[in-house]
């Protein structure tokens, strides 16, 4: 393997790892505004603003659970 190879294979690794981190970034921001918006209903709404959104994404964890059980 040529040193121009060797290079041109660095280059597409490091490629791959810098989408992994813009991807891990952006789960990450939209779970800050979930995070955000939640808190914005607490306080607008006091504790209906707490436990209805909780409440509402029961069937999403009850299929995720069902998800992850079935592989």
């Amino acid at each position: 393997m040529a040193y121009l190879e060797t290079a041109e294979a660095v280059e597409i690794q490091g490629h791959g790892e810098e989408d992994e981190g813009r991807a891990v970034a952006v789960v990450l921001l939209g779970v800050l505004l979930v995070l955000a918006a939640w808190a914005a209903a607490v306080v607008t709404w006091g504790l209906p603003g707490l436990y209805i959104p909780a409440v509402a994404l029961v069937p999403v964890c009850m299929l995720t659970i069902v998800r992850i059980t079935l592989g």
